[in-house]
């Protein structure tokens, strides 16, 4: 690990095909009528899995998974009503979001996004399931330290820039940058997260 530079909450998304203005609307038909929704993901345990089957188990509900090729496939699969719930993060879903093609109802931060402040967290609304979608930079294993440095000092550089806040804000995602050591820290910590996450899941149905 290099630099973490971004980490925003993932949000829990419905398309505009769907009646639900808000969480427990979709909780209590989700409760009526078990595996009558259709949940879209990038694949079996990837990033947007998880943290729909946290907010399932949450929940008390039960929903079919459609597992995809990646994060677009996903997005594409809710625009067409092929799954009517999506778990995204807000970058690749806020055009959709703004155009008025997917509705935001919950975001998986300890805070309200900066993007979407009218949205509520799923603690807020009584669900113990935070999550965020990070990105960070990283070198092979063995890469000279020299240019480990060299690599990390201009990343925080660019970081730092306002060109660089103001992209990520207008993309929807959060600036977090953490250098070599935070990130390190950060990537561990989070690496133990997640397998407690897959753990507390168990196996799923694909």
């Amino acid at each position: 690990p290099i630099a973490r530079l971004t980490a925003g909450p993932m949000v829990l998304l419905v398309n505009d095909q769907q009646p639900y203005k808000t969480v427990k609307e979709l909780v209590d038909d989700a409760k009526k009528n078990p595996d009558k929704l259709i949940f879209s993901s990038s694949g079996l345990y990837g990033a947007l899995h998880l943290p729909t089957a946290l907010f399932m188990k949450a929940a008390g509900i039960k929903m079919k998974h459609l597992p995809t090729n990646g994060g677009g496939p996903a997005l594409t699969a809710i625009l067409g009503n092929n799954s009517q719930v999506l778990v995204s993060s807000i970058a690749a879903a806020s055009a959709q979001i703004k155009a008025g093609k997917l509705r935001a109802l919950a975001c998986f931060g300890a805070k309200r996004a900066s993007a979407l402040p009218d949205v509520p967290t799923l603690k807020e609304l009584g669900y113990d399931v935070e999550l965020s979608l990070w990105v960070g930079v990283f070198a092979p294993k063995n890469t000279p330290a020299p240019v480990i440095k060299t690599l990390g000092d201009a990343i925080k550089k660019a970081a730092e820039t306002e060109q660089f806040k103001t992209t990520i804000k207008n993309i929807g995602d959060e600036v977090a940058y953490l250098d070599q050591a935070g990130f390190a820290k950060f990537w561990d910590e989070d690496a133990k997260r997640v397998e407690t996450a897959v753990q507390s899941i168990g196996r799923v149905q694909g």
